[in-house]
């Protein structure tokens, strides 16, 4: 009799609840919204509700899907002149749209390595840029977080071990989920003694950073020094899909070897729309940017009084260190109770020991929302979780 073919599957189902790391679906429709990466609002913003129906309006009737991959029926004069429309914004040549922003890392990275390449990326490097680097077939260094001493020293190795190869360099402008910022002028420099290609994701910058948003490498004035930037619009835009930005020689190679973007569907004009109406809002947010950094600023006045472990970010996401998946479970679901959505971040999301609450703060939150965040956090329910040995 040949095995169940399902036997495996509930074998890891099984092994995973034991480590208390299944994932399982969850809808939350009441409580403050400390866990979603709307950082501006804009998913829910009337405003942004009103100019994407504006700008329907005067289109002609558009088909409801896009038909195809760009390469086949998807493409559209409207695809093309947002491309361009999104590289003037963020002071880039040109850019190429992706369905995601894990189809745009994981197809990027896959795609412009090969054997004889090095890539050499930060260690708490998106997991969509991991997937990338494994499909590749670079030699691959990984270095020590925000370190320039560990990741020049990864350079001169991977020069070592492929002197006539391209290196490719992949880091975060701020990290997902210990929030903090990367060193990028430093990383840029060290790239350029080094020829290497520098590739930012600005995934949590995107519409934040920078003037009217533009991010973490136009602010810094570092678009020269960039082989490429990847900026997603399912964060700080309230939408979805991503652009990577960089030269036409660039374009040309992705749209020809970019396994994610020859093969899916492409994006709707619904969601063209959508995000060419963002984007053309993004100059009027800066009271919300504003707001938002100032939450920030209140939050970390906050954790300097607070008796537990909190990352050092100051950006809009905050990290409370809980070790142990059940810890860390049970802590959210106390301040869930409390009416503060928030999630735990478990192993393997993050390495074991380092389980932590992720606070993502909006422009939309309030001081007094924040202030009772912490509140509830020394209640004695939270507080019993949070000191234990």
């Amino acid at each position: 009799m040949s095995p169940d073919p399902h036997a495996k599957l509930r074998h890891a189902l099984q092994e995973r609840a034991s480590e208390g790391n299944l994932r399982s679906l969850s809808v939350y429709d009441q409580g403050i919204d400390f866990y979603s990466n709307d950082y501006l609002g804009l998913a829910s913003s009337g405003e942004l509700r009103r100019r994407i129906n504006q700008l329907r309006e005067q289109q002609e009737p558009l088909p409801q899907g896009s038909t195809g991959s760009r390469l086949v029926s998807g493409n559209s004069s409207l695809a093309e002149e947002l491309e361009q429309q999104l590289a003037d914004f963020h002071g880039a040549d040109t850019g190429l749209l992706f369905s995601s922003g894990y189809a745009a890392n994981s197809g990027l990275l896959a795609s412009i390595a090969g054997i004889g390449d090095c890539l050499i990326m930060d260690e708490l490097i998106h997991a969509s840029s991991v997937d990338g680097a494994r499909l590749s077939r670079a030699n691959k260094f990984i270095f020590r977080h925000n370190d320039a001493d560990s990741f020049r020293d990864k350079l001169i190795k991977a020069r070592e071990s492929s002197p006539e190869g391209s290196i490719f360099v992949a880091v975060e402008s701020v990290y997902s989920m210990d929030g903090d910022f990367s060193p990028l002028s430093d990383l840029a420099q060290i790239c350029t003694e080094f020829d290497a290609g520098l590739i930012v994701d600005e995934a949590h910058s995107n519409g934040i950073t920078g003037r009217y948003g533009a991010g973490l490498v136009a602010e810094l004035g570092l678009a020269d020094q960039v082989f490429a930037r990847i900026h997603t619009f399912g964060k700080g835009l309230g939408l979805h899909g991503a652009i990577v930005m960089g030269t036409s020689t660039l374009r040309q190679y992705l749209v020809n070897f970019c396994r994610p973007f020859i093969f899916s569907t492409a994006l709707s004009a619904d969601a063209l729309l959508s995000i060419k109406a963002a984007y053309e809002l993004l100059p009027e947010l800066d009271e919300q940017r504003e707001q938002l950094f100032s939450l920030v600023r209140h939050f970390r006045q906050l954790t300097a009084q607070s008796t537990y472990q909190w990352y050092d970010s100051n950006s809009w996401i905050q990290s409370l260190l809980i070790p142990g998946n059940d810890r860390a479970m049970t802590a959210a679901a106390r301040l869930r109770e409390r009416g503060f959505l928030v999630k735990a971040i478990r192993a393997p999301s993050v390495p074991p020991g380092t389980e932590r609450i992720r606070i993502c703060l909006h422009a939309s939150n309030s001081i007094q929302e924040v202030e009772g965040l912490f509140e509830a956090l020394e209640e004695r329910k939270c507080a019993d979780v949070l000191l234990q040995a």
